[in-house]
């Protein structure tokens, strides 16, 4: 599925993705967090931390 805003400059695409895309946290059981999400909060950013 397209996203339905465009990931703003200087923006995580997966953090944006996550936040906007109502469908890829649908399938997921309500119960478990998003391991993806899970990652991002414990790790940060891959490419947008690093300085």
């Amino acid at each position: 599925m397209a996203l339905r805003r465009p990931v703003p400059k200087g923006q995580c695409p997966q953090c944006w993705t996550h936040a906007y895309d109502r469908s890829i946290h649908r399938r997921q059981d309500r119960s478990k967090d998003c391991p993806q999400c899970v990652d991002h909060m414990v790790n940060g950013c891959p490419g947008f931390n690093r300085r």
